[in-house]
């Protein structure tokens, strides 16, 4: 599954990502969309990162390079 960083960047998984809130960064694991239409996609919880406890928001993550 694909969808888009906080700077409209694509991130899918394998990514390597930094979260925008805290600086931790990790690679995406699982994008949880099921159901979900591009733009709700976007704005939930909904991705996990390795290394990282809790799921978080594309909006919160921020592309680190291509997978």
């Amino acid at each position: 599954m694909k969808t888009y960083d906080r700077n409209r960047n694509a991130i899918t998984i394998g990514s390597h990502v930094m979260i925008a809130s805290n600086g931790a960064s990790g690679v995406i694991r699982a994008i949880r969309g099921e159901g979900k239409t591009a733009e709700q996609l976007r704005r939930s919880d909904c991705v996990e990162i390795d290394g990282c406890d809790g799921v978080y928001c594309p909006l919160e993550l921020i592309r680190l390079g291509f997978n």
